[in-house]
């Protein structure tokens, strides 16, 4: 991610807070803009390939975080952690249709299972740059193994088969623990952009504000390559 450049004739003291509602600031040249917006959505959305009849009504709050310049930080959160990602479908379609499982006690059908192949193979290909640390790549590496193992065993018993759905779970729940860390990292070192900014901009200094901010922000380019 490319550090941000702010100018001063924009800002206010509370112009860069995190708010759970829409926010928008732009400088008097309209040349940059920082942007927050957390929204409830009543459902989850669904690809023609999952294999429900209904959806189950959910509660799933959307935050975005919307940097000019950069692609932005867009994700859904449910009671049970990262529900998707606008940038990653893969894994927002396998989390679903695993929920459905969980739900239905692990009990379902083999094609529901293999519906999830292409999903599934596909996780390390599809995942957006920001998240591919090397501890979110050896847990979408595990998901992968150990589903190829719940397929292979193609005479398992309705016993052993949810045996293995119930490991596949939890490897997957791995996943999503490892991107909650990840995804948290991304919001602290913007939290501390704005705290650093706030700071220096209430003594009056602009210039040190706006430098202190984009230092802090630099620190996002590192996440990848430091985990």
């Amino acid at each position: 991610m490319k550090s941000i450049k702010l100018f001063a004739t924009a800002l206010t003291v509370t112009s860069f807070m995190m708010v759970s509602c829409d926010v928008k600031k732009e400088n008097a040249d309209n040349e940059e803009i920082i942007e927050v917006v957390e929204v409830e959505k009543d459902n989850v959305e669904v690809d023609a390939d999952m294999n429900t009849e209904k959806i189950a009504e959910v509660e799933v709050k959307t935050r975005t975080y919307k940097m000019k310049e950069q692609e932005p930080i867009v994700y859904d959160l449910d009671a049970n952690g990262i529900a998707g990602f606008d940038d990653w479908r893969d894994y927002t379609v396998v989390n679903y249709e695993l929920a459905e499982i969980r739900k239905a006690n692990y009990l379902t059908t083999a094609q529901r299972i293999k519906n999830m192949n292409y999903r599934i193979a596909n996780l390390g290909n599809s995942i957006p740059a920001w998240l591919k640390t090397e501890e979110v790549m050896e847990d979408v590496s595990d998901v992968q193994k150990e589903y190829l193992e719940l397929i292979e065993d193609a005479d398992a018993s309705e016993n052993e088969m949810k045996e293995n759905l119930e490991e596949l779970s939890e490897k997957f729940d791995d996943l999503k623990e490892e991107l909650d860390e990840t995804v948290q990292e991304y919001v602290r070192i913007h939290e501390s952009a704005i705290e650093e900014f706030n700071e220096e901009f209430k003594k009056g200094k602009i210039e040190a504000a706006i430098e202190e901010y984009n230092e802090e922000i630099k620190k996002m380019d590192k996440i990848v390559d430091n985990k």
